[in-house]
């Protein structure tokens, strides 16, 4: 017996599930580098930082602490190396990846990383003049990053929580943001050629970049051209997780429409990354 679909029921969906299946499918199987991506992100080395201080730490375990300085300048380097370690532990107990906070962090508290990290990512993307170039002046940019950073944030959490499948992250996709139950076994092969070609085309050159500069801005346009893609559900669009009205009626106004077009998303992010937490918990407890 299928689960029962997130979100509002209406008339029966023009689209075929076919048509979902294959849309969705792409999308998922470009996550996988996007969402490394993302997660490895560290224009300002934090990342490298904390990890480098913990490795120090474990290291310093054992030997005996330094001799106390004679000299003014020695008790100022002192006073030095000590305000380093202290911003520097600070770090390393950071909610980074690769740090130990973040080896010991729950998949709940990792879900809440990924709703923050993408969020913010894409708020920046949608800030960037011209990344969708002229087609970003005839469709609306800040609802297909907000549709392409809830499908991420979808497939984030569902890989936190061991659920790495295709066709299963699929399925959550289609129920999470469209509100439809598929079955995408029944569509053909989720390792297909054809899959394979557009989600190649969706990542573009992310995971070939070496430059932080360079990766950010493959990670940019990806984002972008995996929200137009899921964009091409436009009849199952309003179906997806959204803010409150409040925050949506703000968006319609001048001047302050950016505010609450955010607030918005945020909010819709928010609901997309809980509701994806409860299908992923209630399939598990089926197995």
């Amino acid at each position: 017996m299928k689960a029962p679909a997130v979100g509002k029921r209406a008339a029966m969906p023009a689209i075929p599930d076919e048509h979902v299946v294959r849309v969705l499918r792409p999308f998922v199987a470009a996550t996988g580098p996007v969402l490394r991506g993302l997660r490895d992100a560290d224009p300002f080395r934090l990342g490298r930082l904390a990890r480098r201080r913990a490795l120090e730490l474990s290291e310093q375990s054992g030997r005996e602490p330094e001799p106390a300085p004679t000299t003014r300048r020695g008790r100022a380097g002192r006073v030095l190396r000590h305000g380093r370690a202290r911003a520097l532990d600070r770090l390393a107990t950071s909610k980074l990846p690769g740090t130990p906070r973040w080896q010991s962090m729950s998949p709940e508290e990792r879900d809440q990383w990924w709703v923050s990290r993408v969020g913010r990512f894409t708020s920046v993307v949608a800030s960037i003049p011209g990344i969708g170039g002229a087609l970003a002046r005839r469709l609306p940019v800040s609802d297909i990053l907000g549709l392409a950073a809830q499908g991420l944030v979808v497939c984030a959490i569902a890989s936190e929580h061991g659920m790495d499948g295709r066709d299963e992250q699929v399925r959550l996709l289609a129920n999470v943001l469209f509100g439809r139950d598929v079955d995408p076994s029944r569509h053909g092969d989720p390792h297909g050629a054809d899959v394979e070609r557009e989600a190649g085309e969706l990542r573009g050159t992310v995971g070939q970049e070496h430059e932080e500069r360079g990766r950010l801005s493959a990670l940019a346009h990806a984002v972008w051209r995996m929200g137009k893609t899921l964009w091409g559900l436009q009849s199952e669009l309003d179906r997806r997780p959204q803010g409150g009205r409040v925050w949506r009626g703000v968006a319609n106004l001048p001047v302050v429409g950016a505010v609450g077009s955010y607030r918005s998303e945020r909010s819709g992010l928010k609901r997309a990354a809980r509701a994806a937490a409860r299908w992923v918990a209630r399939e598990q407890g089926r197995a």
